[in-house]
């Protein structure tokens, strides 16, 4: 008999022989890896995020008691204080500038007269 046979012949029967505690160890194993993921997934699970195209804005009347200025009421760009670009009130760019520095204008004109320039990034 050759040796490799002789070895595999002893697995064989080790397996043979404790087949159940074999199997039972591989049930615990898989079914204590599977909790742990269904349990971690759960933790992990962040709530779902509902978003509504209802935008809540005072009318002109509410602006006025809560004391709110409405510089941007017939505005069509804004500019910051601090920059020397200005943008439609469209443009993504807008969300950037700081709302205590923004300046608006009614058109292009207006804005290059104060000396801004126009942003070509936001060109559409």
């Amino acid at each position: 008999m050759l040796p490799h046979r002789n070895i595999l012949t002893k697995i064989f029967l080790f397996v043979k022989k404790n087949i159940f505690v074999i199997l039972l160890n591989f049930l615990l194993i898989s079914l204590s890896f599977a909790l742990g993921f269904i349990k971690g997934s759960n933790i992990l699970q962040r709530p779902p995020l509902y978003l509504s195209k209802e935008v809540l804005v005072p009318s002109l009347d509410e602006k006025e008691s809560l004391g709110i200025q409405d510089n941007n009421r017939q505005t069509k760009y804004v500019a910051s204080t601090k920059g020397k670009y200005y943008y439609p009130l469209d443009c993504p760019l807008v969300n950037n500038l700081s709302e205590k520095n923004r300046v608006y204008f009614n058109s292009q004109e207006e804005a290059e007269a104060k000396g801004y320039l126009k942003n070509s990034k936001c060109d559409y």
